[in-house]
């Protein structure tokens, strides 16, 4: 499908390096454990192989035992699945006691490395030094720690990540194509619903990869084409409802009370009045600021208090909330930029595994230089991101008439980008910077795009085509 040539093989291999060093050249990287991982591997009776006291969170574990007092079936689905039972599979046929991650995170790697190969085809038209600088930019983000460390865990964020940047490719190449091919559309199709169902959060991209969809379906050629690519495209959002469908009740509710006892009535001047919006009476103000799952009185432990609480609040009323009072939301989403986006790379959970020697929830300093560049700004200046997508949004919009496809995708993604940022910030708490990742991923994009466009814009001998294209 991708010929590549031989610089680009090489740029691949360059890739390959450097993601095959940090996960598996000695001490091997990866994320810790913060609890969620039995949401996935307790359906296979799959626990760490050390049973002390938990320190999931300080270090990476590498070896994972099979025994049936892990047996758990989570309500939690996801594509993510898909990967760790291919993994799982290749695994039994080693060992049926222990599972070792880094198999996993070899088969990430192998769809991440595939990506970046099917990306730089999408730089030709650019001349000479420009297409080297705009691939050797996208390697040097898209190598950072904080995207590689993700293969070695059990996080669905993976899929996400993986999934929405096959997705991105894919339609750049099927719009710089004359002619969209049936096969390359199906792909397309295939990891967007990958991407919808990774898990509730990221389920409402969907609508967005929906959108995508349909216009890549209007460039097929003759009306019974189209109208069957369209069709097909109906299951970006059947996928898309059939996950928000499924999000546990627990989950929901935890994020209910997360939101509105810790982001919305901590910061408000007339908490009753706004708790009465929100459905609650006045006694449920003791719990303003008080965050569930702390050692003391849980009231989310009480299955009467919790269905009380589920019948009174629900998301629903939570954005007619803040349809009411948008300058609310906005400072919550002000907030965590400035205190939770920074943190690209979670603080509380560890790189190394224990017989690597190093203290408890150590980040490795290999390959973080772009996490680095990337986390003070937010710190400084957060507002810098408003206008970064401010700016490429009208970006897009100049560009309509000029190249449809960079300007459909720099539209789309900064609706991606937007939709991320709001969904995370505003309908969850807990984790939020872990959470923000696929709002950064995103961005990044945004990011490389941008560079792309800009040099090519640039006055010069080789001017390359009105748009970037696909040569085989």
């Amino acid at each position: 499908m991708f010929r590549l040539r031989v610089s680009e093989l090489l740029l691949t291999a360059g890739f390959a390096a450097c993601v095959v060093f940090q996960l598996f050249v000695p001490p091997s990287i990866g994320l810790a454990n913060n609890g969620d991982f039995g949401k996935m591997i307790g359906r296979f009776s799959l626990g760490p192989d050390d049973w002390e006291p938990p320190q999931e969170n300080d270090f990476l574990t590498r070896r994972w035992v099979y025994n049936q007092h892990n047996q758990w079936v989570s309500d939690n689905r996801s594509s993510e699945l898909i990967p760790i039972f291919a993994a799982l599979y290749i695994g039994w046929q080693f060992s049926s006691q222990e599972f070792d991650i880094r198999i996993l995170g070899a088969i990430h790697v192998l769809l991440w490395i595939g990506c970046f190969a099917a990306f730089l085809p999408l730089l030709r038209p650019l001349p000479g030094w420009r297409r080297d600088a705009v691939a050797f930019a996208a390697l040097f983000i898209f190598t950072d720690v904080s995207y590689v460390a993700y293969c070695n865990s059990f996080y669905t964020d993976t899929a996400a990540f993986l999934s929405l940047s096959w997705a991105v490719v894919l339609w750049l190449r099927l719009m710089g194509s004359q002619r969209p091919r049936a096969g390359l559309f199906a792909f397309f199709l295939g990891v967007s619903i990958l991407c919808a169902t990774t898990k509730p959060q990221h389920s409402l991209l969907g609508l967005i990869l929906f959108v995508s969809a349909l216009i890549v379906a209007l460039r097929f050629e003759g009306t019974q084409k189209k109208t069957c690519a369209a069709a097909f495209a109906l299951l970006i959002p059947l996928a898309t409802w059939v996950t928000f469908l499924e999000t546990p009740r627990l989950e929901k509710e935890n994020a209910e009370y997360a939101v509105i006892f810790t982001k919305i009535l901590p910061e408000s001047t007339a908490p009753q009045e706004d708790a009465r919006e929100l459905g609650l009476g006045p006694e449920y103000l003791r719990y303003s600021g008080y965050w569930a799952n702390q050692p003391a009185e849980d009231p989310l432990n009480n299955p009467e208090w919790r269905a009380e609480f589920g019948r009174r609040t629900s998301h629903g009323k939570m954005a007619v909330f803040y349809l009411r009072h948008p300058f609310r939301a906005l400072g919550i989403v002000y907030r965590d930029l400035r205190y939770q986006a920074p943190e690209r790379r979670p603080k509380r959970l560890g790189n190394y595994p224990r017989d690597a020697g190093y203290p408890p929830k150590t980040h490795t300093s290999s390959f973080g230089w772009w996490s680095a560049i990337r986390s003070p700004l937010f710190r400084i200046a957060p507002w810098h991101i408003v206008l970064w997508y401010v700016a490429f949004l009208a970006f897009g919009i100049r560009l309509v008439w000029r190249d449809r496809g960079v300007a459909g995708l720099s539209i789309l993604l900064s609706a991606m980008g937007l939709l991320e940022l709001g969904l995370t910030t505003l309908a969850d708490a807990g984790e939020t910077e872990r959470h923000l990742f696929l709002f950064h991923v995103i961005t990044d994009f945004t990011i490389v795009l941008a560079l792309a466009w800009c040099l090519r814009a640039l006055p010069g001998k080789g001017q390359g085509s009105a748009s970037l294209r696909t040569s085989s």
